[in-house]
């Protein structure tokens, strides 16, 4: 087996690659879940079918076969014509939003027990997830209130003594030396500083610096750090970050595993040493995203800032989900993300129609928009992407914007710009 990994790369969605002794690799499913809800099969992260390996609605990085050091890389489907998808500036914006970012966590997926694969540092596509992620969990626990408990602490007093008093090292530092007032004693404290805040406080530093490398991104989590790190102002950190190794979690703290698994993964990645952030090669954890999930969380972000309450994400009726379901004074809709880039040409997906249709024929739909009459159409809209550097800064979605779609009565499409890189993390 040759000690470098062969890394195959291909972009998002239909894009397609021939590969020899493709009888050993695997297809992948995101979270490994063959089948979502009410039994419907999904798509795999990639499949590989008589040679030829597909991608499809996902971005990352796995194994293709360990066992014979091949792995697959998978780019957004809109990096094209000089234009590179800015995934992590959605996350951000998502991130951002106090609605938005309680589903952060669905649409993406860490392996983080199967081993690390070697990349170019430019290819890096999941430090800027665990970033966003990892802001997201100490963000909520600090609007909790962090975790107190009781830790050991050694101190030097002065005349007195406290709980255990350490002789050897009394004798050393002060007796030795004609100060035998003095003394170093060990004793439990009750408070902040205890080694599971440490290690939160050594991940949300390493983020800090991290993010500083691009200012741009730092910007936009600036509000969360600001937020996060007064919080750990009692918390200290030790010489020797990488001897905070093990926990136990209380089952009362249940939110403090995740975030502290997460600490040690971001750690772990840059080998408890910041400066490897501007290595060449690196390690990193087979990951996935979920781009049409991603997409629809950006897309809520830009509805409520105009719409607030509002605007209902992923509202339930016989067995269906809805995207969004938009009851305002003067406005009501039914509201669906396509992660489609095809809307944007002047091409329609009649399955999406369909679809959409269904939604909007509901009885509960109907109920939900305030007892709306059955003889009436209820309006649909489809939110597509677009390649718009000139106008992806915008801040609102503005519904009057919408074309009505030919051909039929009460459909309507809008493009939702989506961001490029301007300060580039890596080339994808």
């Amino acid at each position: 087996m040759s000690n470098k990994t062969e890394i195959i790369r291909i972009g998002e969605h239909k894009d397609k690659r021939a590969i020899i002794d493709s009888e050993s690799l695997n297809t992948y499913y995101f979270k490994n879940q063959k089948f979502g809800k009410y039994k419907s099969k999904n798509k795999p992260c990639f499949s590989i079918d008589n040679g030829v390996l597909s991608s499809h609605y996902y971005i990352g990085i796995d194994w293709l076969c360990e066992a014979s050091n091949r792995a697959v890389y998978i780019s957004p489907k809109l990096n094209e014509d000089g234009f590179e998808t800015d995934y992590l500036k959605m996350l951000l914006t998502c991130l951002n939003d106090a609605e938005a970012s309680k589903h952060i966590n669905n649409i993406y997926e860490i392996k983080s027990e199967e081993s690390p694969i070697e990349i170019d540092q430019s290819l890096d596509l999941l430090s800027p997830l665990l970033v966003i992620q990892y802001l997201n969990l100490v963000k909520q626990l600090v609007k909790k209130g962090l975790k107190k408990s009781y830790y050991r602490e050694e101190k030097h007093l002065n005349a007195r003594v406290k709980g255990k008093l350490l002789v050897s090292q009394t004798l050393k530092h002060y007796t030795y030396r004609n100060q035998p007032l003095k003394t170093i004693c060990a004793f439990d404290t009750f408070g902040l500083n205890h080694p599971e805040n440490k290690i939160l406080k050594a991940g949300l530093l390493f983020v800090q610096k991290y993010l500083s490398s691009f200012p741009e991104y730092a910007a936009l989590a600036s509000n969360s750090l600001q937020y996060c790190l007064p919080a750990f102002e009692e918390v200290t950190m030790p010489k020797n970050i990488s001897s905070l190794q093990h926990f136990k979690t209380s089952p009362f703290f249940s939110s403090y595993k995740e975030a502290i698994s997460l600490a040690q993964l971001i750690l772990k990645r840059f080998g408890h040493n910041i400066r490897t952030v501007e290595a060449n090669k690196i390690l990193t954890q087979p990951f996935w995203i979920n781009m049409p999930l991603l997409f629809e969380l950006y897309a809520f972000t830009f509805l409520r800032k105009t719409y607030g309450g509002d605007i209902h994400y992923q509202y339930k009726s016989n067995y269906q989900e809805l995207d969004f379901l938009l009851n305002t004074e003067g406005l009501q809709m039914v509201i669906d993300t396509k992660y489609k880039t095809k809307y944007g040409r002047g091409k329609n997906n009649k399955e999406d129609i369909r679809q959409l249709s269904g939604y909007a024929r509901m009885d509960k739909v109907y109920t939900e928009l305030n007892n709306k009459p059955t003889n009436e159409v209820i309006d649909c809209l489809i939110i597509y992407p677009i390649r718009d550097k000139e106008n992806q800064h915008n801040k609102l979605l503005n519904l009057k914007d919408k074309v009505p779609l030919d051909d039929y009565v009460g459909f309507y499409l809008l493009g939702l710009s989506v961001p490029c890189i301007t300060n580039k993390i890596g080339v994808n």
